[in-house]
Formats: C-alpha cells, sequence, structure tokens
C-alpha cells in the first residue's frame, strides 16, 4: 500500500495500490523538518544543544525547535512531549517529517494524493513562513507533510 487510504479500515477499502497515479510528482526540495515525541524538552534541549551542537531556534515548556545545519537554514528538528500538532495530531502517528516542495505545486500535489486514495488535509497555511502544507499518513500512520515554501516557486522545476 503506498499510503493510508481515504477509509479509516486498515483492510478492506480500497487502498492507493490499485490507483493509476494521475499525475506527476512535483521535485522535491529535501527534508524540511522532523519532529520526534520527547519525554521532557527541556532535557531533549539540552541533548541536542550541548551533545549533537545543534543551534535552538525558540524553547518553550512543551516544543522546542532546533537547527540541524546552519541557523536559518533547513532542515530543522522539532521536539514535543505533547501529541503532535499542525496535521498531526489526530493520527498519532510515532513521527511527523515534511518535504519541502514549490508552495505552487500544493494544490496539484493533494489532487494528486486524493487521486491515490490517500487522506489529505489541509493546506494549512503558515504566513510567517510564505507557506501552505498538507498532511497525509504513510501505512504506519507516520505523518508525512509536504510544505510548499514561496521561495521554492522560484526554482526552475520546482512548480
Amino acid at each position: 500500500m503506498l499510503g493510508r487510504p481515504m477509509t479509516n479500515s486498515r483492510k478492506g477499502g480500497e487502498g492507493a495500490e490499485n490507483k493509476a497515479n494521475p499525475a506527476p510528482i512535483s521535485p522535491r526540495g529535501g527534508l524540511s523538518e522532523l519532529i520526534l515525541k520527547v519525554a521532557d524538552v527541556p532535557r531533549a534541549v539540552v541533548f541536542y544543544r550541548d551533545v549533537v551542537g545543534l543551534s535552538v531556534e525558540g524553547e518553550w515548556p512543551d516544543w522546542a525547535w532546533l537547527w540541524t545545519g546552519a541557523p536559518g537554514s533547513l532542515p530543522r528538528i522539532g521536539l514535543t512531549s505533547k501529541p503532535l500538532s499542525y496535521g498531526a495530531a489526530h493520527c498519532g502517528g510515532p513521527t511527523h517529517f515534511a518535504f519541502a516542495v514549490a508552495r505552487a505545486a500544493i494544490p496539484a500535489e493533494k489532487a494528486r494524493l486524493e487521486a491515490l486514495g490517500i487522506e489529505v488535509e489541509g493546506p494549512v497555511t503558515f504566513q510567517s513562513w510564505k507557506a501552505d502544507s498538507i498532511y497525509f499518513s504513510d501505512p504506519d500512520d507516520n505523518r508525512v507533510e509536504l510544505c510548499g515554501f514561496e521561495h521554492l516557486n522560484a526554482v526552475k522545476g520546482r512548480t
């Protein structure tokens, strides 16, 4: 099975493997983010900052963002002790991650995924990032995000 089908049932119903690919897949801009569920965010921040060497973008009692490379450059890692949010809260998946795509590709990607029989949530708009995201689950309930960044619209071959 390619992804989680629109039906809530894991068995029965029409799965994505029976659908023809209705449209080309837009180019990917690499990993945008990875969100990890942790027991203690402040403790995890200390580990990823002081042991791994990541720079902290922002930290709150139940959430933190850290840069995995140069500050301000994707990808980044999120740490949370709460249920996953922004499209992942209801699925209970063990992990959430996002791939960067051109913002202009989001409507076509949503239509392509739905034509494959995959339930898609969104788009959700993030004004501060100049991005729109859609969310769907893989066969193991990990929450996958395609995050459409405005700046990738200008990259040839990304729309």
